[in-house]
């Protein structure tokens, strides 16, 4: 599963092709470097509300369709993520991100050994 920064660089990087520009552009529009906001399109810059709200004025999106609330695929909210919005410490919103995406590589692991113990046993 993709950081919530990633997965906005990802709504960004769509909306750049979808509207014809380039991230120079918006880097310009935005007044940050090209690498500040490659690193912002790759998800590897930790964003604050301040610069997702300035990030969406200037796509002219409301702030929520920018970030979204993931939710799993039962539609129920990611607890993690609830819990990451209501935090202050970016440190601690920063190790909860790192060990939800741990827990979802070990979650994949898991599938991917029964998968092949079960392809095994057939």
């Amino acid at each position: 599963m993709a950081t919530i920064f990633e997965q906005v660089g990802e709504k960004i990087s769509g909306w750049l092709h979808e509207h014809d520009y380039t991230q120079n552009d918006l880097a310009d529009r935005l007044g940050v470097s090209k690498q500040v906001m490659s690193k912002i399109l790759l998800g590897k810059k930790s964003i604050n509300i301040k610069e997702i709200q300035q990030i969406a004025e200037v796509m002219n999106l409301p702030i929520d369709q920018l970030v979204g609330t993931p939710r799993r695929s039962n539609g129920i909210q990611d607890p993690i993520m609830f819990m990451i919005g209501n935090l202050k410490n970016d440190r601690t919103k920063e190790k909860l991100q790192f060990l939800d995406h741990v827990m979802d590589e070990l979650i994949e692991l898991e599938k991917l050994t029964e998968a092949r113990t079960q392809g095994e046993l057939q």
